[in-house]
Formats: structure tokens, C-alpha cells, sequence
């Protein structure tokens, strides 16, 4: 049975230094596939070179909200244009109005570009979305899901926003705060989510299980124990789960 990281970032400098170890470890617990998401112009090539070098990474390319009002004048356009030659998704773009002195105005724009992007070459879209849930879904309501489909990456919401995020079509992937206890508003969530729309990532180096530490996609295997042990289901059964879920929406690319 493979393990499909949703969301990760095995390009991140902080990985370079123990990469092989990562991913050995990885391998070790059946996580064999990693979907490897680009932020900014300046690591796309990072990431596409990883998913040319490493066997079982999806690259995805995007502008992050943190970086909009970093990007150079024809961001986009360079964008689509290596998402017409490579079989790469979109993002990770989204929004994030947490932020101090968010720009929102620019990041709507720069999510807005990338989502037509995606729709137009029918490539999985994955969102950050924190503080914004509402934008998210107007533009949902707006433009519709790209065919493919679109999850939301470590989900942050309530259960309430994670009913009207599936009603519009999405996939929720949960990060690994969901194995902390006193994460309630995760736990909460992910019980209002249909098997057919789960996914689970580590957001490697990030969401760490270990206060301070560097996360990494072994951490996949105490995940999915811990959603299993929520959702009451056989961590087979949810393995299952994921993989066919995983294959539907990032197939086409894996």
C-alpha cells in the first residue's frame, strides 16, 4: 500500500543537508509518492529539478500569498508558460489575510490568475487558505473548480467552513497538528469530511509533530494512525482511502 504525501516541499533548503535520509525514511514506512510545491519564482526551478532527480515527486508551481508583493512583472505569464510544456499543478497559491498588513487586493488578483490558470490547462489547484475562507469560496462560486479538482492544504478551518468547502467541490488535506490533542478545531473538522474528499501531507519542513523540529514525509505513517483512530476506521481501509483519492486528483501527473 502506498503513501501519498499531498503537500510537501522536499526543495526546501533546510531538507538539502539530509535529503536521502529523508527520503529513505520515507520509503521505509510505504510513503513513496510526494507532491512537491513550488512558492515563488525563485524555487520553481528548485522544484522542478527535484520531481526530474527524484523518483515519485509531482512538481506543482505557484505564487504564494506571502510572496505577491515580491513578484517580478510577468510572473504569470512565465508561469504559464512552463505549466504548458510540463505536467505540473498550480500552487501553492491561495490566500492568507493572518498575515499583518496583508495586501489583499494584490493576493486576489495573484490567486484569481492562478486559478484561471489551472482551469484552463485542467491542472490540480492546491490552496493555502488562512483567515480567507470566504473569498476562497466566492471565487468557487465564480469561476468553478478545475475539472481535476482542488484541495485546500492543511486545512484550518472549522467544520462548518469545511461542509461549504466540500459542497464546493474541494478536497481538505490535514496537516500534522491534527495529532495534537488539543487541536480541536482540526479534529473537529476532519469528521465532517467525506472519505471521497480526504487527503493528509506533512507540509514538510513545516507542521512538525515535534515542537521545533524539521518535519518530513515519514511523519505521514503516526498521521495516518492518528486520523484513523479518529475517524474509527482500519488504518488499511483509510490508506485505501487516501491512495484512490490521491490518484483522482494529482493521476494524471504522478
Amino acid at each position: 500500500m502506498h503513501l501519498i504525501d499531498s503537500h510537501c516541499h522536499l526543495h526546501d533548503p533546510r531538507l538539502a543537508g539530509v535529503l536521502p535520509d529523508v527520503l529513505a525514511r520515507a520509503r521505509s514506512v510505504g510513503v513513496d509518492r510526494f507532491v512537491c510545491c513550488g512558492t515563488s519564482e525563485a524555487d520553481w526551478e528548485s522544484v522542478l529539478n527535484m520531481a526530474a532527480q527524484v523518483k515519485g515527486v509531482m512538481p506543482m508551481l505557484g505564487l504564494h500569498p506571502w510572496y505577491v508583493s515580491d513578484a517580478k512583472q510577468g510572473w504569470d505569464a512565465r508561469l504559464l508558460h512552463l505549466l504548458e510544456t510540463i505536467p505540473a499543478g498550480v500552487g501553492e497559491c491561495g490566500l492568507d489575510f493572518a498575515v499583518p498588513d496583508a495586501n489583499r487586493d494584490a493576493q486576489l488578483a495573484a490567486l484569481e490568475t492562478q486559478w484561471q490558470i489551472s482551469r484552463e490547462l485542467n491542472r490540480p489547484l492546491s490552496l493555502h487558505c488562512r483567515k480567507a475562507f470566504g473569498d476562497v469560496f466566492k471565487l468557487a462560486e465564480k469561476h468553478g473548480l478545475p475539472t481535476v479538482g482542488a484541495l485546500i492544504h492543511a486545512f484550518s478551518g472549522s467544520k462548518e467552513q469545511a461542509k461549504i468547502a466540500i459542497q464546493h467541490g474541494f478536497y481538505l488535506s490535514f496537516a500534522c497538528s491534527l495529532m495534537n490533542p488539543k487541536n480541536k478545531r482540526a479534529r473537529s473538522a476532519i469528521m465532517t469530511v467525506p472519505f471521497d474528499r480526504l487527503l493528509l501531507e506533512t507540509d514538510s519542513p513545516d507542521i512538525s509533530p515535534i515542537p521545533g523540529g524539521l518535519n518530513e514525509p515519514a511523519n505521514m505513517a503516526p498521521l495516518v494512525n492518528a486520523a484513523a483512530e479518529l475517524l474509527g476506521e482500519k488504518q488499511v481501509h483509510l490508506k485505501n482511502i487516501l491512495q484512490n483519492n490521491a490518484n483522482k486528483l494529482f493521476g494524471s501527473a504522478l
